[in-house]
């Protein structure tokens, strides 16, 4: 008889872990327009989706540290930049300028980067998550 294999691992969503809930979530929902889940918002947790997956999720951080143990040790407070979420569009131009209207600063404005063959992006959330925004450039 042979070995039974694990299911294989999927990946559900990124979770951010987050020092201000409510702000990250008015950030997701109303300056990138996500699209939030079903019954989530409510702190400590909340779930964004497209076409009806899950893409990105954020949690209470304090809440994660309490819930795994961490709490007691040092829990980072800050978020030292090892994450980064990526969303394709059709247009970044547009989504810069209709971001630039709510308010929000961005670390670069729309940038050709021929090397990735991609036209990006970039900005930091309210817990200076980095948050890259892409289109494809063109085949040459």
């Amino acid at each position: 008889m042979g070995k039974t294999r694990p299911d294989p691992l999927q990946l559900h969503t990124v979770r951010l872990l987050v020092k201000d809930f409510d702000k990250s979530w008015r950030f997701y929902r109303d300056m990138l327009g996500l699209t939030p889940n079903h019954g989530h918002g409510q702190p400590p947790y909340g779930e964004f989706v497209a076409e009806g997956r899950p893409i990105v999720s954020i949690f209470d951080r304090k809440l994660m540290a309490e819930a795994t143990g961490l709490a007691s040790g040092r829990y980072p407070t800050t978020n030292v930049g090892r994450s980064a979420l990526i969303f394709e569009v059709k247009d970044v131009d547009a989504v810069a300028a209709g971001l630039r209207r709510k308010g929000v600063r961005l670390l670069q404005g729309p940038t050709d980067r021929p090397m990735w063959r991609l036209r990006t992006i970039h900005l930091r959330d309210p817990d200076g998550y980095l948050v890259e925004i892409y289109h494809n450039l063109p085949a040459a």
